[in-house]
């Protein structure tokens, strides 16, 4: 991930990203929040038992929540929208970033059926 320094950003209290990520799941059929890594993503599903543990896991690790995916089913189809965390709502990279994880649905989606635990680093 090019995050560009995201640690320099402060960023709201991991419980209120876990409350975003409720109320736009209320809407669609699936959400995530999308945790950037110097060299990959992590998710945190609507779908998860303990989503703010495994936020909080995430971002203890060196994890920066950037923003909300959000998945619709249409008949057997999936389409997915994006938006970047307040704090990165005028940072073009951080539209790039998300609309670039939209481009691996099929592989996001599955990892949403598996996510009872975060794995610890």
């Amino acid at each position: 991930m090019n995050c560009h320094t995201l640690s320099d950003k402060t960023m709201r209290k991991t419980a209120d990203l876990v409350q975003e990520l409720r109320e736009e799941s209320k809407k669609a059929w699936l959400g995530a929040i999308a945790v950037g890594f110097e060299t990959d993503t992590k998710f945190v599903f609507s779908s998860s038992r303990h989503p703010l543990e495994d936020l909080n896991k995430l971002v203890n690790n060196g994890g920066s929540p950037v923003g909300l995916l959000r998945f619709e089913k249409n008949g057997s189809t999936v389409e997915g929208s994006y938006r970047p965390f307040e704090e990165y709502e005028k940072e073009e990279w951080a539209s790039e970033y998300l609309a670039g994880l939209l481009d691996n649905i099929e592989n996001i989606i599955p990892l949403s059926e598996h996510q009872q635990n975060v794995p610890d680093y």
